[in-house]
């Protein structure tokens, strides 16, 4: 048994906060700093074995990380989020991740929006199929990700991203309580 202040994989200690931090941060700072030593174990952790650390997250974790990707990465929205973060657009990994996570966290307009982005991009990975089998369209495992982006509804992604950035204020807050709600899984909270 993992003693408390702990993280399970090799007994590393729970980054520390106060109780006034935790309970005044802005949500940012706090994700950030409830991110920090799993984000450190992943980047101290060769590219081939990242997705295993990621599966052996505790539930709590695992919820705020597939958050964290999304928010990390989506500051220029939906649209934004494809363009920096092509490959995982068509991991199907990181959508079970995020779905998971979304549900954990009980959030369901951003739930619903992924779900809807998920459809756009069922919608494009279809058209690219169907590209593929024309003679000699067939993409190259390295182009996939930029022709499907190419595929994309542009009015779709802009309603996806202004969903986003109008509901992004109340996915920050309902993270914000799970955090704290969960700070002793993520946390050494001291006075």
């Amino acid at each position: 048994m993992t003693p408390i202040g702990y993280h399970a994989a090799g007994n590393v200690p729970l980054p520390a906060i106060t109780e006034k931090d935790l309970a005044e941060l802005p949500v940012g700072r706090l994700l950030a700093h409830s991110m920090s030593l799993v984000i450190r174990q992943i980047g101290m952790t060769p590219m081939s074995l990242r997705p295993e650390v990621v599966r052996g997250l505790d539930e709590v974790r695992a919820a705020l990380f597939g958050y964290w990707v999304l928010h990390y990465h989506g500051s220029n929205a939906i649209t934004g989020f494809c363009e920096e973060m092509p490959h995982r657009v068509v991991d199907a990994d990181f959508f079970t991740l995020l779905n998971q996570s979304l549900e954990r966290l009980g959030d369901d307009e951003l739930l619903a929006l992924v779900r809807d982005w998920q459809a756009e991009l069922a919608r494009a990975t279809a058209l690219l199929e169907q590209e593929d089998r024309e003679p000699g369209k067939a993409a190259e495992d390295w182009e996939r990700p930029a022709r499907l982006l190419a595929l994309l509804d542009p009015e779709t992604m802009r309603a996806l991203d202004v969903r986003y950035r109008a509901g992004d204020p109340a996915s920050l807050d309902r993270v914000s309580r799970y955090i704290r709600e969960h700070a002793e899984a993520v946390f050494t909270v001291v006075k």
